[in-house]
């Protein structure tokens, strides 16, 4: 118990984010089902009690870890992406980020999304961002919002389906994402 006058101590950022880590090393591996607390200390070999000086509550950390992920696989990489100054080849850029999530992740999230709103609303979110994001990229190459548009949510698709799909084949999401480019270019190209 801690002493009149004294406050508790607060983890460190870097025990903070040892667990949020973690956290998502356990839903690729073991799906949303094996998202548990017991799991979680064990990946990062630690104790309960360990677990509760870095968070509140479960509820604290998975609020934390969802925010994480949205920080970690979406907001940084778009950030990643938009330092290409050239629109084309920030739609290569944007295929080398799209190969490099982590799938089995974004597979559980998308089915813990299914179990709770809260969650079900950051990936919402997620997903809405890296569409407007590409959806401006291709109105950039193309010259023409409503195409862009179409390819962006196109590209949605083929990344949400790749994640949730039985049969997965990253050369072929690659080759998919390419074919969307190349048709993009031809567009533009025949524009001008």
């Amino acid at each position: 118990m801690t002493s009149p006058g004294k406050k508790r101590s607060t983890a460190s950022h870097t025990a903070r984010r040892r667990y949020l880590d973690a956290g998502l090393q356990v839903l690729a591996d073991q799906g949303h089902a094996g998202l548990k607390q017991a799991t979680v200390c064990a990946a990062v070999g630690a104790t309960t009690g360990s677990f509760y000086h870095a968070f509140p509550s479960w509820s604290d950390y998975t609020s934390a870890l969802i925010r994480h992920w949205r920080t970690e696989q979406s907001e940084r990489p778009i950030e990643q992406a938009g330092a290409e100054p050239d629109p084309a080849r920030r739609l290569d850029v944007l295929t080398v980020i799209a190969l490099s999530l982590p799938h089995d992740t974004e597979a559980a999230i998308r089915v813990w999304a299914e179990h709770d709103s809260d969650v079900r609303a950051v990936q919402e979110e997620a997903d809405e961002q890296r569409r407007q994001f590409i959806a401006e990229t291709y109105a950039q190459v193309l010259g023409d919002r409503v195409l862009a548009d179409r390819f962006a949510t196109a590209a949605m698709y083929l990344l949400v389906g790749y994640e949730n799909g039985t049969y997965r084949s990253r050369e072929t999401l690659e080759w998919a994402f390419r074919v969307f480019i190349e048709q993009a270019v031809r567009d533009a190209a025949d524009r001008a």
